[in-house]
């Protein structure tokens, strides 16, 4: 398959796509860019929201507003009014660390993953919020905390950890608050690139993006197999989530190349298919 330019847009590192379905239109961030993006699929608008640090992911919650990552802060983000508070401060988090990619889980929790931004192993961590706000470290020892995604029981979990090249999967329930049982799903050394944000659907296939590898892959987790692969004109693929009326359509997030001009690296994708996509969860406080 081959994604289509949905939105033309200069955007440095766009990540964190969500799905509005109430309103109908795609949230997501530019990290580089410190905002928060809303793209409107009909009228094919793109507004965004400036904020004092880099912003890494977005969920929804069970107000008005929005649960939003920066370099150590959650934040509470009204995008009616354009305004936000500070919910949670991660003091401990040392100067070369920063929050990465988050999603909320079926259970209404938050979980968040850190990186180094000076490419150190093993000093990331993934953090679980519960619903009074008390972040608890999850899972130890890792790089690069990405793309996280659900099975449709909620019983299996699975985690990237970039560079290490593996999708991993972890035994789940509404009590969980450490990761314990890890197995591989898949080992992608062989791919080119990293992979990076990943979705899932109704059917628990994950569909991965490829930091370096011009592509989203899609894994059957239970086969550890790659199916489906979909194809884009630029080098990093950061993201992706279902979405549009019928939730049949993959959003593809993409980021610039540092090391070469690629004329639609940055802006949004799109590919129709043929499968839906689960609704995403939400965080309740």
């Amino acid at each position: 398959m081959e994604a289509k330019i949905e939105k033309k847009y200069d955007g440095r590192l766009l990540e964190g796509p969500l799905w509005d379905e109430e309103n109908q239109k795609l949230v997501l961030v530019d990290i580089l860019d410190k905002k928060l993006l809303t793209y409107d699929p009909k009228k094919t608008t793109l507004e965004g929201i400036a904020l004092p640090s880099v912003v890494t992911s977005v969920s929804k919650t069970n107000h008005s507003n929005l649960i939003v990552s920066t370099r150590n802060q959650l934040l509470l983000v009204d995008k009616n009014k354009k305004n936000h508070e500070e919910y949670i401060r991660l003091d401990t988090l040392e100067k070369t660390m920063r929050f990465n990619d988050g999603k909320c889980d079926p259970y209404n929790r938050f979980w968040i993953g850190t990186m180094s931004e000076e490419d150190e192993e093993g000093k990331a961590q993934l953090y679980v919020v519960d619903e009074k706000g008390v972040i608890k470290s999850a899972k130890e020892g890792l790089s690069v905390s990405n793309g996280l995604a659900w099975n449709r029981t909620g019983d299996k979990f699975f985690l990237v950890d970039s560079p290490k090249n593996k999708i991993m999967s972890y035994s789940f329930s509404k009590e969980t608050t450490r990761l314990e049982d890890e197995k591989v799903v898949i080992d992608l050394s062989d791919m080119d690139g990293f992979p990076d944000g990943m979705t899932i659907d109704e059917h628990d296939r994950l569909w991965v993006a490829l930091w370096g590898g011009s592509k989203v892959i899609c894994v059957d987790p239970d086969k550890g197999e790659i199916i489906e692969s979909i194809h884009l004109p630029v080098s990093n693929v950061t993201c992706c989530t279902f979405g549009g009326d019928d939730l049949q359509t993959l959003f593809i997030t993409t980021a610039k190349e540092e090391e070469k001009y690629e004329e639609a690296a940055g802006s949004i994708f799109s590919c129709r298919v043929g499968v839906k996509g689960v609704p995403a969860y939400t965080y309740v406080y």
